[in-house]
């Protein structure tokens, strides 16, 4: 209509008789409009409809295959029913196994934060986006889904096998997660042992027209353990069938990070002292604080200008677990000890920047001990390492089960989250030898995590 106004006022100024111009083929007419809007809207219905149903259809097989109690189950019925079922009269004989596919075991779970309010709700933070620590819970139910799935027989039901969480190799987040989307997180088994398995899952926004984009949000790699649910010995699980040659390249990329972790663990600093390189840095480290020594009596050693003793980054917090926290097995659930251990890291990062931390990682690390429910746990963070340079920094919590009648604590897990700031981040010098391993402890997993992260990122290519 714009240009057909500016041809007329053209043929006035040249004395011309303007005459409206008759409508042209492919001139869309408001009726075929009104048709194409139509069209449109119930496109977009049906695309939701059928995102519903993938909603409805992965919430089916997460309840199936579910680490969690059932929504309304009664603790002390649960303890019953194990008691019950691990009766020699009541036990259930193995199937057979079955070779499965990397694409059986594919389990998918959604969190649509943009069309459900009250989950947005539920996951939302201070800062409006979303809460990391929840999404770690769901990471780990999502794991437990895909071991379960892949170990069930022939005709997809559960074999008489448990799957604890044995270790978080890393989570990657590649982005911010924003509350007025909607994610699509996806797990598949990517790699089998006699009793173990690898499993990986991605994060990815979904678009308007129910779409998972191609760049992952976050990526994370669990390994799962399995156990004879009578026994508690090692339980063989389901081989693997490798399909094609992608499938055979997910599985040699697993191994490469198996054999990283296997170095790692023999090269620890609980068995080896600091090697050469290791000892450079903390003479360097050392030769900083005698510059900046100010030959006070009794002062042996001062801080370098933007600097914080690591001995001076501590910040911890108790919790009792109650059995709302609890997985089938009746122990507390390893979602929750890394949702509060995120927090409270966060809460630490953010006095030691004095401004917002941005998670970036959280590292490899072990659950060492299972932890019961009713314990009391006190959590410790610290900041270990960190690299101004790059405006980065690390924090590890330790988790301990304290024994009241002993007066003694149990160490079960050591958790590193790898943090950003916008804002300048103090470099973190240790005082004490032991302040020192802590430090090594950390530049080392900052290392081994980078390399980690090419390799799972060379697993979308």
């Amino acid at each position: 209509m714009k240009m057909f106004s500016v041809v007329s006022d053209r043929r006035a100024r040249a004395g011309l008789k303007t005459t409206a111009a008759p409508p042209k083929s492919n001139e869309v007419t408001s009726e075929e409009t009104e048709a194409h809007l139509e069209q449109h809207q119930q496109k977009l219905e049906e695309e939701h409809k059928r995102m519903l149903e993938r909603y409805a259809e992965s919430q089916r097989l997460l309840d199936k295959y579910s680490v969690m109690p059932g929504k309304g189950a009664d603790y002390m019925a649960l303890l019953q029913r194990i008691t019950d079922e691990n009766s020699a009269d009541t036990r259930r004989s193995r199937q057979p196994l079955v070779l499965k596919k990397i694409s059986d075991s594919l389990t998918e779970a959604y969190l649509p934060f943009n069309d459900d309010l009250e989950l947005r709700e539920q996951y939302i933070n201070v800062y409006g986006g979303i809460r990391l620590g929840k999404v770690l819970e769901d990471l780990d139910r999502l794991a437990g889904a895909v071991a379960y799935k892949h170990a069930s027989d022939a005709n997809g039901d559960l074999a008489p096998v448990v799957f604890v969480t044995a270790a978080v190799d890393r989570i990657d987040l590649r982005s911010r997660l924003q509350s007025k989307c909607n994610y699509r997180l996806k797990g598949m088994v990517t790699f089998v042992g006699f009793s173990s398995m690898e499993i990986r899952i991605q994060m990815q926004a979904m678009s308007k027209a129910g779409r998972a984009e191609a760049e992952p949000n976050l990526v994370a790699r669990f390994t799962m353990v399995a156990r004879d649910k009578y026994t508690g010995k090692s339980a063989q699980i389901n081989p693997l069938l490798l399909a094609d040659e992608t499938e055979r390249r997910l599985v040699k990329l697993s191994e490469q990070i198996k054999e990283n972790k296997k170095a790692s663990a023999e090269s620890t600093l609980q068995k080896h002292p600091p090697n050469a390189e290791e000892r450079r840095v903390i003479h360097s480290l050392w030769l900083d604080t005698k510059q900046a020594q100010n030959n006070a009596y009794g002062q042996h050693a001062s801080l370098p200008p933007d600097s914080v003793w690591l001995h001076d980054t501590t910040m911890s917090s108790t919790t009792v677990c109650f059995p709302e926290s609890r997985n089938v097995h009746q122990k507390v659930f390893g979602g929750f000890l890394m949702r509060l251990a995120h927090e409270l890291s966060f809460a630490n990062g953010s006095v030691f920047t004095k401004s917002r931390p941005y998670y970036e990682a959280l590292h490899d690390f072990s659950f060492a001990k299972p932890v019961n429910i009713g314990s009391i746990l006190k959590f410790t963070s610290q900041v270990v390492y960190s690299e101004p340079e790059h405006r980065t920094f690390q924090i590890a919590v330790t988790t301990d089960v304290i024994d009241i009648p002993t007066d003694s604590t149990e160490r079960t897990n050591t958790f590193y989250f790898n943090f950003s700031s916008p804002d300048t981040v103090p470099r973190v010098v240790p005082r004490s030898y032991e302040d020192m391993m802590k430090y090594l402890e950390g530049r080392r997993r900052a290392q081994s995590g980078k390399l980690i992260s090419k390799l799972q990122s060379a697993m979308q290519k």
